[in-house]
């Protein structure tokens, strides 16, 4: 599939439209661009530390006006997958940010910390080691257990490093010797529900992103375009085959104009 058949665009965050709280030049005139060409697009993220309209004010901070239905994060699809999945799990324990507790209980589920069916690991910025001892208990009563992405740190501008759901399932899993089923990106269902939110068959869209595990992983796994988003295409190294993107590109710019040139 070339970039003209492309009918959807599915858009990494952190590090693909912006690296922390600083907006890259090229996103806005990217945006402008699929609007021109009447491409539907998806801002699609792994980090659920944020509601979405955490995301929508963030972005808008920026200069980006953004709907809800224009965002696809890992919650929403913890969500889609318990619901489609296991609809017999009805009571979870939620390690994670209060913002996102509204979106499960709108979905049905009741939240809490006494007798769940399930645990649900989120990236939690207000991780306290009473929440952590409290999943781990659950998890060695045999209940099922999920986490929404396997990403170990969370990227940032600032003078930290932030330790993200995946660094919380290591020490979960080593202390209770069970596993987390692990969503969000590279499971290719987080691509293939996203896509089917919009009416458009995975195979029609493009993933954007600038992970090779998690974005350009999801991409292949789901069978769509994929554009790799790194500072100097020519230098990367070669990757393993079910890792290769289809385009290496600078940034949204790059792709912008390959876009453009495309016959």
């Amino acid at each position: 599939m070339q970039l003209n058949q492309v009918r959807q665009v599915f858009l990494d965050m952190d590090g693909t439209i912006y690296h922390g709280t600083d907006l890259f030049p090229t996103t806005i005139p990217f945006l402008n661009f699929l609007k021109e060409k009447g491409i539907k697009y998806t801002f699609l993220s792994n980090n659920s530390s944020f509601s979405t309209e955490e995301y929508i004010a963030k972005l808008k901070n920026m200069g980006i006006e953004a709907a809800e239905n224009e965002f696809y994060i890992s919650t929403d699809y913890a969500i889609d997958y318990l619901k489609r999945n296991h609809p017999e799990l009805r009571k979870l324990y939620l390690m994670g940010m209060e913002c996102i507790f509204p979106a499960f209980e709108k979905a049905g589920f009741t939240l809490t910390d006494n007798a769940p069916d399930a645990v649900v690991v989120a990236f939690d910025r207000t991780l306290t080691y009473e929440k952590l001892c409290k999943a781990a208990w659950f998890m060695k009563q045999d209940l099922p257990a999920f986490a929404t992405h396997p990403d170990v740190f969370c990227p940032t501008n600032q003078q930290t490093w932030l330790p993200d759901c995946g660094a919380f399932i290591a020490c979960l899993e080593t202390a209770t010797g069970k596993k987390l089923k692990v969503l969000g990106k590279p499971d290719p269902g987080i691509l293939v529900e996203g896509a089917a939110r919009n009416g458009i068959p995975v195979t029609d869209a493009l993933m954007v992103g600038d992970r090779l595990h998690t974005d350009i992983a999801v991409g292949r796994n789901a069978g769509a375009l994929t554009a790799w988003i790194t500072p100097d295409p020519a230098c990367e190294p070669n990757c393993p085959a079910h890792l290769a993107p289809h385009f290496k590109v600078r940034d949204l710019g790059e792709l912008q104009t390959l876009w453009e040139m495309e016959k």
